[in-house]
């Protein structure tokens, strides 16, 4: 049986803040490519978009909750420490409790791994049903300059063996150790980063490269054989070095490329990056999506497109909805002053 996409859906926070806003009150702002990014408002957080955009997934096959066996969730923002938050999901969706259920919370890898584990369930129990939905707006200090970049969003997919969008033609992996980067001790709120920008370059371009480049060899495969490439996207021009180096070129990163229009996803970035590929692709086209967290760790997917199928609620028409808040009300959104 192959297994794949046979649904999605995406979520994104109506307000927006533009780049021109940080400039005024900073001097300058410090996302590379990314023109405005999406914020989440007083009553969204991770669980309330979690739930959501994974209702939207299901109605997109379509598929009732009963039918989910498999759930993972991901985010590096969950709204508590220690909680089990899939089960709350779940709960908010009306699914049984006997679906087994994870949560995915350390690392902007976590979109895929979150993934991955849905595909293992399924090679497992193959009439199974895997329900995926990640949901991040990552955070750090308003002081720090890796903050200017941190958007929010959501995406959920719905796997299985049946009514496929797209199949899943293989996976490959690749983690090392690179202490420093974007890291948040476990007594703190906020992400941190040590900035040393070509340390984090390099361990962002090896582990990248390294997970695509061991998939394309599985696979027998070249880089003109996908039509998009889905990066992650700490911000709008990262994904471009990763991307030069195994042979891509600017179009094909461009369908996929959602930074410049809502942030940084955080572990939502190359899920929701996903969902806009699909949303461009036609059948027989590929897509190979990479994700990347810090520590550090990718994971390389590639998909055929088999059905133009396309959902109700798709991340071109999410993106357009939207209303800007200035740099004032963005740090009352925050939290950072009442």
């Amino acid at each position: 049986m192959t297994l794949g996409i046979s649904g999605y859906g995406v979520a994104i926070p109506r307000l927006r803040i533009k780049r021109e806003d940080y400039a005024k009150a900073w001097g300058s702002f410090s996302a590379a490519g990314v023109n405005e990014k999406a914020v989440a408002g007083f009553d969204e957080d991770m669980l309330t978009l979690a739930t959501k955009v994974s209702a939207r997934a299901l109605e997109s096959v379509p598929l009732t909750p009963d039918k989910v066996t498999r759930f993972a969730f991901a985010s590096t923002t969950p709204p508590y420490t220690e909680k089990l938050l899939s089960g709350t999901v779940l709960a908010g969706l009306g699914a049984p409790g006997d679906t087994y259920a994870t949560d995915h919370i350390s690392s902007t890898r976590a979109g895929t791994e979150a993934m991955l584990a849905g595909f293992e369930h399924l090679a497992a129990n193959p009439t199974g049903c895997a329900l995926v939905a990640a949901a991040d707006a990552p955070m750090a200090s308003m002081w720090d300059p890796i903050e200017h970049a941190m958007g929010s969003g959501a995406a959920a997919f719905v796997l299985s063996g049946f009514a496929t969008l797209a199949e899943l033609e293989g996976s490959a992996s690749y983690v090392s150790e690179y202490f420093g980067e974007r890291f948040r001790p476990r007594e703190e709120g906020q992400t941190r980063d040590l900035n040393v920008k070509k340390f984090s370059e390099g361990s962002f371009v090896t582990n990248t490269t390294r997970a695509a480049t061991a998939l394309l060899k599985k696979l027998g495969r070249k880089p003109e054989d996908y039509a998009h490439v889905v990066v992650q996207q700490p911000d709008a021009r990262a994904p471009a070095s990763a991307a030069a180096k195994l042979g891509f070129q600017d179009p094909q990163l461009a369908a996929g490329m959602v930074s410049v229009a809502l942030g940084d996803l955080g572990a939502a970035s190359t899920p929701v990056g996903l969902a806009a590929a699909l949303e461009a692709s036609k059948v027989g086209d590929r897509i190979l999506v990479v994700s990347y967290g810090s520590g550090a760790g990718s994971d390389a997917l590639s998909f055929k497109v088999v059905s133009d199928r396309k959902p109700a609620f798709t991340v071109s028409k999410e993106a357009a909805r939207k209303e800007y808040v200035d740099y004032v009300q963005y740090l009352k959104l925050k939290g950072a002053i009442r």
